[in-house]
């Protein structure tokens, strides 16, 4: 790589880390704090956090727990792993129910998961492209997510989690954002309520 692209890849790093929409404060409670940002076009980021007591063997295998998903995640109705790449990359459809009279939506997604330097990062890319559209379900599209743990000294586990998504169809966006936002309290609060089930097990790719 050439002195000059060096530096216009460093110019353009720091315009974007520079530039980068402020988040906004959203809710706090019962232990989760929930805040958003503008994505540029009218839709948000929403990012949730809490600490909670998990091995990241545990919130491993309950991510991986395919038919436990509906029980913590919010509005899916089903979830099942197409194709496991690696032993910490797979490609996963989900299915959600909409309330009337919205309709149904669903996605196909590319996950990777890696523990570096103590934190442990699963990474979800859109990969719609893997599967034609399903009949009576509207694709959201364009998801990009990322959970991060990292340890606290006081025996806790900081889990960060930043998504974005277009759920597509005719809703409008605000509407889109306000559940958005509720959506990811609902799923940290029903998170928080099954983690106790899968500690004290070893995931096999995973030291702790």
């Amino acid at each position: 790589m050439t002195l000059l692209r060096i530096i216009a890849v460093g110019l353009f790093t720091y315009s974007t880390l520079a530039f980068a929409t402020p988040w906004t404060f959203v809710k706090s409670e019962d232990g989760i704090t929930i805040h958003k940002r503008d994505h540029g076009n009218g839709l948000v980021e929403v990012r949730a956090q809490m600490q909670v007591e998990t091995s990241y063997s545990g919130f491993l295998l309950l991510l991986e727990d395919s038919d436990n998903v509906p029980n913590w995640i919010d509005n899916v109705s089903h979830s099942e792993v197409l194709m496991q790449i690696s032993s910490n990359e797979n490609i996963v459809y989900t299915q959600f129910k909409a309330p009337w009279p919205a309709r149904d939506r669903d996605m196909v997604t590319y996950s990777k998961y890696e523990v570096e330097e103590g934190q442990f990062t699963l990474t979800i890319k859109d990969a719609s492209n893997y599967l034609a559209n399903e009949s009576g379900y509207i694709r959201i599209r364009d998801v990009d997510a990322i959970w991060t743990l990292q340890p606290l000294t006081n025996g806790f586990t900081h889990i960060n989690y930043t998504a974005y998504a277009n759920a597509g169809g005719i809703l409008p966006d605000w509407l889109m954002n306000r559940l958005s936002a509720n959506n990811a309290f609902s799923t940290f609060q029903k998170l928080k309520n099954q983690l106790p089930k899968y500690q004290g097990k070893q995931h096999p790719n995973l030291s702790q």
